[in-house]
């Protein structure tokens, strides 16, 4: 008994330190903000600050949304603002300023490079397989956000891909021909260390642009 009043204690003060000297960002709660610091890596915190700097651009306040929010489909997927016209640029951002994206969690359970790209096969009726031999193409995927809209599966994650050519190591803007392919997708697991497949986009996710820069020549 004195053991687990000491152990409380112990996350007690460990509580009452972290609140004192972590800052915690407006719409961001101290809970969201430890778990941040206990599970985020360089990748996930280099797209925490990069989604900042993108909502400290636009100045005018509007009311946020929850992340799942009823969109329209191509309002769901990343864009990058670096690589379009200033009057989108300045649509995005304030399409971004209206999603509450520090309400996403990253999350380590998520397929690996592999993992995706076979989901990506079959969600593509294999049409990704002559792009993977004849393109010299393969999947990379990056930071995966747990997805509450799980549809009666055991597990769900968003995250963004690309296209990387193994021959130029650089990334593609898209297979040559035929652009079948979307730059995000929900994969999901039907039961425990089941096989990972693939699926539309449902919820809205930021620009990946740590996963881009780690496969750009």
């Amino acid at each position: 008994m004195k053991r687990i009043l000491l152990v409380l204690f112990i996350l007690l003060i460990a509580f009452l330190v972290t609140a004192f000297f972590v800052k915690v960002n407006k719409n961001e709660t101290l809970l969201y903000k430890m778990q941040q610091w206990m599970t985020y890596d360089k990748t996930d915190w280099e797209n925490y600050e990069h989604n900042k700097k993108l909502l400290a651009a636009v100045t005018n306040e509007s009311a946020m949304t929850d992340v799942v929010a009823a969109a329209p489909e191509n309002d769901l997927y990343p864009v990058d603002t670096n690589r379009v016209s200033p009057e989108f640029k300045a649509l995005e951002i304030e399409r971004i300023k209206k999603v509450d994206f520090g309400r996403l969690v990253a999350t380590k359970l998520a397929p690996d490079h592999e993992d995706a790209q076979i989901a990506l096969i079959h969600l593509t009726d294999r049409k990704l397989t002559d792009v993977i031999i004849n393109q010299k193409i393969n999947i990379k995927v990056g930071t995966c956000y747990q997805n509450p809209n799980i549809s009666g599966y055991y597990r769900c994650v968003s995250c963004m891909i690309l296209l990387y050519n193994r021959e130029k190591k650089d990334w593609v803007e898209a297979p040559n021909g035929e652009n079948f392919m979307k730059n995000a997708y929900d994969f999901y697991q039907t039961s425990e260390g089941d096989i990972w497949q693939a699926r539309e986009l449902s919820m809205q996710i930021p620009y990946d642009y740590a996963l881009v820069a780690k496969y750009s020549k």
